[in-house]
C-alpha cells in the first residue's frame, strides 16, 4: 500500500508555521535595537541565507534520487559515529522543542494567568504536543493548514494600523545607531529556524509535493509576513520607541479597539499557541526520526511519550524569561551550525558513493 505524500500546498504552510511563532512578538524589538534605523529591511537578506541553506538539503535531495537522510548518512559512516550522532541530535531538537513551548507560556502568563503554576500549564500544552506528534507528519500537515487561519485574520487586522502610518518614522538612513549587525544577523536567522527540518521530510514527498519550490515558498511566507508585519510596528512607533518595548507585537496589538471584543491582544495571543505547537511538534517529531533509528524494534508513540514526559521534566529547570532566552540562544547557536552541517555532510558522502561505484564499473 503506497504511503500518503505531502501536498505541495501543506508542505508549504508546514514550513511557514514551523519557522514562526513566539518569535515574532519579539523580532521587531530585536531588530531595532541591533540594526537601528529601518532595521526592518535586514529581514530580507538574512531570508536570503536561509534560502541557501535550503538549496543545500534540495542539492542532497537531488544527488541522493530521494533517498532518506538518515539512509544515506548510515551507508557511509560507521555505526559506531551515527549513535552519538543521532542522540546529539536528538537532544538538541527535543530541548528546542521544549524551550519553544516553555517561552510561549512565560510570555501567556505575563499577560494572563499570572497566579496559575507554569508547570500545569505546561503539562496541559505537552498533553496536546504528545497527542500531535504521534498522529504522524502528514496529520501535523494537515492541521498546519487550518491554523494557517489565524495569519489571514492576523493580515487583516493588520490593515486597521495604515492610517496610523508615519512616513517620518522611516528615516532616510539605514542600519544607523544599531548595537551591531553580527548580533543582529545572528538572532533575526534564528526567526527563520525550523526549514532546515525539510531534511528528514524526504521520505514522506514526492515530484507532486515539489518539495524544494515547496520549502523555498514556505520560507518566502515567513520573510512576507516578518517585513509586513515588522515594517508597520516601525511605521506606527519608530525604531526609538521600539528599542524600549519587550513585546513590540503586543503594543501593537493592545492599540486596536473593538467595541464587542476587549484586551484583542490577549485573545490573539491564546490562537497563536496553535502556531507554536506546530513548532514544538515538528521538533519533536524530528527527535523521535533520530531515535527511531536508534531503537527501531521500540514503537512510535512509546518514544514520543518519553521524549515528551524528558522535555517536561526539563522545561523547569530555566524558570525566567531571561533564562529561557539564554538557552534558546545558546541551542540556537547550535542549530545553524547543524543546518548547513549535516546537509553538506549527506553532499560529501553522496559525491564519495558516486566515485566509489565508478571505480567499481572502470
Amino acid at each position: 500500500m503506497m504511503k500518503e505524500k505531502l501536498h505541495s500546498f501543506h508542505l508549504t504552510i508546514l514550513i511557514y508555521l514551523i519557522q514562526t511563532g513566539v518569535v515574532l512578538f519579539i523580532l521587531p524589538g530585536t531588530l531595532a535595537k541591533t540594526f537601528g534605523t529601518n532595521g526592518w529591511l535586514a529581514i530580507l537578506p538574512v531570508s536570503a541565507m536561509m534560502i541557501i541553506n535550503i538549496i543545500l538539503i534540495g542539492a542532497v535531495f537531488r544527488l541522493g534520487k530521494g533517498k532518506p537522510f538518515f539512509a544515506i548518512v548510515e551507508e557511509g559512516i560507521p555505526r559506531l559515529v551515527v549513535v552519538p550522532i543521532y542522540i546529539f541530535l536528538i537532544i538538541l531538537w527535543s530541548l528546542l522543542g521544549c524551550l519553544t513551548g516553555k517561552q510561549y507560556i512565560a510570555i501567556f502568563q505575563v499577560f494572563s494567568f499570572q497566579h496559575s503554576p507554569s508547570s500545569l500549564l505546561k503539562l496541559m500544552y505537552d498533553v496536546l504536543l504528545y497527542f500531535l506528534v504521534i498522529k504522524g507528519i502528514y496529520n501535523i500537515a494537515k492541521a498546519s493548514t487550518i491554523i494557517f487561519s489565524i495569519t489571514i485574520f492576523l493580515f487583516i487586522l493588520f490593515f486597521y494600523f495604515f492610517p496610523d502610518l508615519e512616513m517620518v518614522s522611516f528615516t532616510p538612513f539605514l542600519f544607523q545607531n544599531g548595537d551591531g549587525w553580527t548580533s543582529g544577523v545572528f538572532d533575526t536567522y534564528v526567526a527563520f529556524l525550523g526549514a532546515e527540518l525539510s531534511l528528514l521530510f524526504f521520505p514522506y514527498v514526492n515530484k507532486e509535493s515539489k518539495f524544494i519550490r515547496s520549502v523555498i515558498l514556505g520560507n518566502l511566507l515567513t520573510t512576507f509576513v516578518y517585513v509586513y508585519s515588522c515594517f508597520l510596528i516601525f511605521g506606527v512607533f519608530g525604531y526609538d520607541y521600539i528599542k524600549n518595548l519587550r513585546f513590540p507585537l503586543m503594543q501593537l496589538l493592545s492599540l486596536i479597539e473593538f467595541p464587542f471584543i476587549e484586551r484583542l491582544e490577549n485573545l490573539l495571543y491564546c490562537l497563536f499557541m496553535l502556531k507554536v505547537l506546530i513548532t514544538t511538534a515538528m521538533f519533536i517529531w524530528a527527535a523521535t526520526e533520530a531515535a527511531k533509528r536508534i531503537f527501531p524494534n521500540k514503537g512510535e508513540k512509546s518514544i514520543a511519550f518519553l521524549i515528551v514526559l524528558g522535555v517536561y521534566l526539563i522545561s523547569f529547570i530555566p524558570e525566567t524569561l531571561d533564562q529561557i532566552a539564554s538557552w534558546m540562544k545558546f541551542l540556537a547557536s547550535i542549530e545553524i551550525v547543524i543546518s548547513y552541517t549535516l546537509p553538506i555532510i549527506a553532499i560529501l558522502l553522496l559525491f564519495i558513493r558516486k566515485k566509489g561505484r565508478k571505480k567499481e564499473h572502470g
